[in-house]
């Protein structure tokens, strides 16, 4: 992500809560969404508008990253999986809708259940392998 794009995405943003625009906060959010493309940037943003828990909060990087970060895990089947992962983990209740994609907490905290989940299996299987390496 470089500065142009970041200012690109800010002023998408800009359209939606008349925020000002200026290349310091540009260059942090440059540095923030380093290593995501701006197309996935700019799908957040617009994910935050149209969602309607989200859509009366203002948009921080912190929300744009999320999003991306949750990998956009929205077809069908990826939701229908993580919603059963995210019930047998007790992320969110038994009654959470099987097709209704998790908020980005209940996402969050499920990628790190999983990744807990990687890290142990990693220690079982190969102990001299350290985990994460």
């Amino acid at each position: 992500m470089n500065i142009s794009e970041a200012a690109k995405l800010l002023t998408i943003a800009s359209g939606f809560d008349r925020r000002q625009v200026d290349e310091l906060t540009a260059t942090a959010w440059a540095s923030a969404l380093d290593g995501h493309t701006y197309a996935e940037c700019e799908r957040a943003i617009i994910a935050h508008h149209r969602d309607p828990v989200t859509r009366t909060t203002y948009l921080t990087v912190g929300h744009v990253l999320d999003r991306v970060e949750q990998g956009m895990r929205l077809n069908a089947a990826d939701v229908e999986t993580d919603v059963r992962s995210a019930k047998a983990r007790g992320i969110v209740p038994a009654d959470w809708p099987r097709r209704k994609p998790l908020d980005p907490e209940a996402a969050y905290r499920l990628q790190a259940a999983r990744e807990r989940d990687r890290q142990e299996a990693i220690r079982h299987t190969h102990p001299e392998i350290e985990a994460g390496s």
